[in-house]
C-alpha cells in the first residue's frame, strides 16, 4: 500500500530466452530528487515491486549471479506519474 507522495514501480526480470529469473536483486540507479536507498529481490516468477520517491523517469538496474556464479547486470528507464508506472521488463542477456 502506499502512503501520500510515494510512487510504485513494478516489473519483471527475465533472461535472454524470456524465462523468469528468481532472486535477482534490482534496485533504483537513478530518478529526481531523493529516493529510497532500497533493493528488492525478484520472487520465483521473476516480479518485483520497488516504492520511488515522487513521480518522475527512474533508472531501475537488477544484478543476478544464478547460472554458473557470473554476476549479469541490466537496467530499463521507467516513467513513474501519478504514483504509478508501466509494468517494466528487465532481459538479462
Amino acid at each position: 500500500m502506499k502512503g501520500p507522495g510515494m510512487a510504485v514501480i513494478s516489473g519483471v526480470v527475465v533472461d535472454a530466452d524470456g524465462r523468469a529469473v528468481p532472486d535477482a536483486r534490482v534496485y533504483l540507479a537513478a530518478g529526481p530528487g531523493s529516493f529510497p536507498d532500497v533493493a528488492a529481490l525478484t520472487d520465483a516468477e521473476g516480479r518485483f515491486t520497488l516504492s520511488a520517491g515522487a513521480d518522475g523517469r527512474y533508472t531501475v538496474e537488477c544484478r543476478s549471479e544464478r547460472g554458473g556464479g557470473v554476476a549479469r547486470a541490466a537496467g530499463a528507464p521507467v516513467t513513474v506519474r501519478g504514483g504509478s508506472a508501466e509494468p517494466v521488463e528487465i532481459r538479462l542477456g
